[in-house]
């Protein structure tokens, strides 16, 4: 018998950076209204991922309103509103889609450049703005902010707790579930139940599940410290290799919009 809720619901405001939990949210087609809305962009043109640049864990991460609230190792905390449609644009790639994202304010810029030790500028990508060069009824199965692969990420408890297991059996220290940057975390069920799952119905939303997602680098860098090891990939690659990935977690989209908040319970429709 299924007992599934929800257990944690997370946005994502910067890319790379930490997770900022939610009380409650709309469950929107494209994603959650305030998940990945914010980039930092090298002089290269590439994207600043916390695989390259570590100390990004080291930043505190808040929201007021669709402003981003941000505490780090350098100067007091910053408040940086989104910047107004006259603002410079930047075209940024990601997972092969250009998105014209806007520049922040220049304060903005010197915080993370002093925090990197490099060159760098904030920018932002407003709800609903489609990539450049698409309709926007582009392919609904991909956000319309800066995520990439797809509007939602959802893991699950029971997932985690074997995976700690088998790291424990091998002498390694447990990771928490923020290395894998989930925004719908799911308590109850069997461990790696949710591969075979074709819907989930949770709150007033229900998702389709695409696919499950592909672990890369970032997962083995400590999201508080910084600190970066070869765990727990290591450990995932010996039972969660398939299809040239190391799958953890399940992609999903909204098809039914609703509005969702941790404790609410959840049903999981498998798929044939």
């Amino acid at each position: 018998m299924q007992d599934l809720r929800i257990a944690g619901l997370f946005a994502y405001p910067l890319k790379a950076a930490r997770a900022v939990p939610l009380a409650e949210a709309m469950a929107l087609a494209r994603g959650l209204r305030r998940d990945r809305r914010w980039l930092l962009v090298a002089q290269s043109g590439e994207p600043v991922m916390l695989k390259t640049h570590p100390p990004l864990a080291t930043v505190a991460i808040g929201l007021d309103g669709d402003a981003l609230v941000v505490a780090g190792a350098v100067g007091p905390p910053l408040r940086v509103a989104p910047p107004p449609a006259s603002a410079a644009a930047l075209p940024v790639t990601v997972k092969r889609r250009t998105l014209a994202a806007r520049v922040a304010d220049p304060a903005a810029n010197r915080y993370f450049s002093e925090l990197l030790g490099e060159t760098v500028w904030l920018a932002h990508l407003a709800h609903g703005e489609a990539p450049a060069g698409e309709p926007a009824a582009a392919d609904p199965a991909v956000s319309d902010g800066l995520a990439g692969s797809a509007p939602y990420l959802i893991c699950c408890e029971a997932s985690l707790a074997d995976l700690n297991g088998r790291l424990a059996a091998r002498g390694e220290s447990p990771v928490g579930m923020d290395r894998f940057r989930a925004n719908l975390v799911i308590r109850g069920g069997e461990p790696y139940a949710e591969d075979g799952w074709r819907r989930l119905r949770t709150g007033a939303a229900e998702f389709e599940i695409l696919r499950p997602c592909p672990r890369c680098p970032n997962t083995t860098v400590d999201p508080l410290t910084g600190e970066i090891g070869p765990e727990p990939l290591r450990t995932l690659e010996e039972y969660r290799t398939r299809d040239g990935g190391v799958m953890f977690g399940v992609f999903a989209r909204v098809v039914r919009e609703g509005a969702i908040r941790p404790g609410d319970g959840a049903f999981a429709e498998a798929r044939a």
